[in-house]
């Protein structure tokens, strides 16, 4: 028997295409043929449900409607497929760091998505998966005070014990 072969896409790719996989950007660089124009925002042309991991890698912080392109990518996602979003937390101070970033995000920013949430009103539906990296000399003491209480952590320490990093994973219901 002959091996699946999953359909990836990979979005807001920039110089990073991925090998295997379809990889778009919005502002497509010179040189790089492997990359196919897309917008996310504006919706992609790629028929409902043709893909099985999905993947923006330092994008959603740019789009200007968060809520609009994660329907979009609802829509392109395979039942049971996966979208994995990396973004700067915002007590980063890469989120703030650069002019581009529209939005700062929490740890719970993209609950909102999670099947049985807001989600309701914008017809997703997804398991939400997420994890917070931390850096630093105070990346032990904040990691700790993170898992006594997220919510605690974000609300109060956040900027004093900074995180680096969030990575989500939204797997289609």
């Amino acid at each position: 028997m002959g091996e699946v072969m999953l359909k990836k896409l990979n979005i807001g790719c920039g110089t990073k295409p991925k090998q295997g996989w379809v990889n778009i950007d919005k502002y497509v660089p010179d040189g790089f043929s492997e990359i196919e124009f897309g917008d996310l925002e504006a919706g992609l042309s790629y028929p409902d449900e043709s893909f099985d991991e999905i993947l923006l890698d330092n994008v959603i912080e740019h789009l200007n409607d968060i809520p609009g392109s994660i329907k979009e990518i609802h829509r392109l996602l395979k039942p049971g497929g996966e979208c994995k979003l990396i973004t700067p937390h915002f007590s980063s101070a890469s989120s703030w760091r650069d002019p581009t970033h529209i939005h700062h995000l929490s740890y719970f920013s993209f609950d909102y998505f999670a099947t049985g949430s807001r989600s309701n009103y914008l017809g997703t539906k997804f398991k939400v998966d997420k994890k917070l990296s931390f850096g630093g000399g105070f990346g032990l003491f904040a990691r700790l005070l993170f898992k006594l209480s997220p919510s605690r952590w974000e609300e109060k320490y956040s900027f004093v014990f900074r995180a680096s990093s969030i990575t989500v994973k939204l797997i289609k219901d």
